[in-house]
């Protein structure tokens, strides 16, 4: 078997819709289906070998697996990225990728799961979404624009009312590898003639969106080394996988024979992580969505015991011809130690943006200029939710104290928080010694005058802390603190 890489640039915006349909939330794929590639090479050889009557070859390179035409993902530098293991895990509080500690599901002993520093047992979330490049870059998140589009009158050549549409779509100057594997090397010459130079692919390719350039590479990027296991195998889908049972209807639980593996070895659905998905692909040709297909999400993770390997990768299920079904046993990045973590070096990517680069200019339309107001105003809510769950729930005797404050003492701060703009003016209307709504009166004396001002002078120190999110920080953490104080009083 021969396989050959290559780097395609996108020359403008691409639109790859991750459904079919035509109205809602449109998204766009976070990369390119093998089987564009395999509809470039069929659009130029197609009907060319079947008017000189090769059907058989046809076949073989466009319907038996033969040649088998790869998923592109980011890259960065030449190298290849993974989907990230869904077997990744992180603490749902410390989730930095090259800082906190990424733990392997099927290592962790759910009788003595991990903890943190006090004993206090994570709240352990999966991490779902980016790529793991094979130098250690996680990439979390790629770039993507969004344009609002009208349909056109053709007998006022205006803009048509009521047919405006969106679309998502990667940005222009992203960097994608894929590669075409060849079980027989004669087809090598002629496909690479078609498919090197410029091409469009995906939606409204016949417009301003999908063009690309494609470029074989001049050496094979490195991949991913594998590790040793004696009472084990980690079988992980490199690219989406799709499996069918005996007879013949779509199967989420594929045997072990089907993964590749020896018959006699058994899968593990107790340690394995497996996430599905299903849709229509698109004809083209007939101008039509073809059968559904029940699909295994790329990053999914099986554990197999009893098992024997020759290889380090192989190619199983069907539909490999577009890039379905490639696997990797025991790929190093889900090599743990005897605490669960992750062996493997990660690190985040990050650029002025907190995103992949791309050539993308930034938006200067009335519409962007809105959109980047309402992510920025999103991004800003987020930071302030993460800041207040890291101040409640770190059981700190400070914390605990304060959550022993009633609920109608957190309610009146929550008031004050809300009707006040200015955070020097928030602080003085709680704490000032002569006017502040926390210093005199009962409260003062029952709940945060004890022990010389001792939790007055807490909620104070968070405050100024947290001065930099404004008064909405005050205002959240006064709500949950209302919540945990109820729950205490129930109990």
């Amino acid at each position: 078997m021969k396989e050959i890489f290559y780097k395609v640039t996108l020359l403008s915006d691409v639109v790859l819709n991750s459904s079919l349909a035509t109205e809602g939330n449109m998204t766009t794929l976070d990369y390119i289906p093998g089987s564009n590639f395999l509809g470039i090479v069929a659009g130029k050889l197609y009907d060319k070998k079947l008017k000189k009557g090769l059907s058989e070859e046809t076949f073989s390179i466009f319907h038996s697996g033969k040649v088998r035409f790869g998923d592109a993902t980011i890259s960065k530098d030449n190298c290849i990225s993974y989907a990230l293991p869904s077997m990744f895990f992180m603490d749902k509080l410390s989730k930095e990728i090259g800082t906190d500690p990424v733990y392997l599901d099927y290592l962790i002993d759910r009788s003595n799961p991990p903890s943190d520093l006090n004993g206090n047992r994570l709240q352990l979330k999966q991490q779902r979404d980016g790529y793991l490049l094979t130098n250690g870059l996680v990439i979390k998140e790629i770039e993507k624009s969004f344009a609002i589009k009208s349909a056109q009158d053709r007998d006022t050549r205006t803009s048509k009312s009521g047919a405006m549409f969106g679309f998502e779509s990667l940005n222009k100057g992203l960097e994608f590898i894929f590669s075409i594997q060849f079980d027989e090397e004669s087809f090598i010459d002629e496909i690479n003639q078609v498919i090197e130079g410029n091409h469009r692919l995906g939606k409204s390719k016949n417009a301003e969106f999908g063009q690309i350039h494609i470029e074989k590479m001049p050496t094979q990027p490195q991949i991913i080394n594998s590790f040793k296991a004696n009472d084990y195998v980690l079988v992980y889908a490199q690219s989406n996988l799709c499996f069918i049972d005996e007879s013949g209807m779509p199967n989420y639980q594929p045997t072990a024979a089907q993964l590749g593996l020896n018959k006699e070895a058994e899968v593990g659905w107790d340690k394995s992580q497996i996430r599905t998905y299903s849709y229509s692909p698109w004809n083209f040709k007939r101008n039509t969505s073809n059968t559904q297909r029940d699909c295994i999400l790329k990053g999914s993770v099986f554990y197999v015991t009893g098992a024997k390997i020759t290889s380090n990768t192989k190619t199983v299920g069907i539909h490999q011809a577009e890039g379905f079904g490639k696997v990797i046993y025991n790929p190093l990045f889900l090599e743990g130690d005897e605490k669960a973590k992750c062996k493997f070096s990660l690190s985040k990517y990050l650029n002025s943006n907190n995103k992949i680069e791309s050539t993308q200019k930034v938006p200067s339309t009335v519409l962007s200029k809105y959109l980047l107001r309402k992510l920025d105003s999103n991004r800003l809510e987020k930071e302030i939710s993460e800041a207040v769950q890291k101040n409640v729930y770190p059981y700190s005797d400070d914390i605990t104290r304060l959550k022993k404050i009633t609920s109608s003492q957190w309610g009146g701060i929550r008031a004050y928080a809300t009707k006040t703009k200015d955070f020097d003016e928030l602080l003085k209307q709680l704490f000032d010694k002569e006017i502040g709504y926390l210093t005199h009166g009962v409260a003062y004396e029952k709940h945060w005058g004890k022990n010389r001002d001792l939790n007055l002078n807490a909620f104070q120190e968070i405050c100024n802390k947290n001065r930099h999110h404004g008064t909405q920080f005050v205002a959240k953490f006064a709500a949950e603190m209302a919540k945990e104080s109820r729950k205490l009083n129930k109990k």
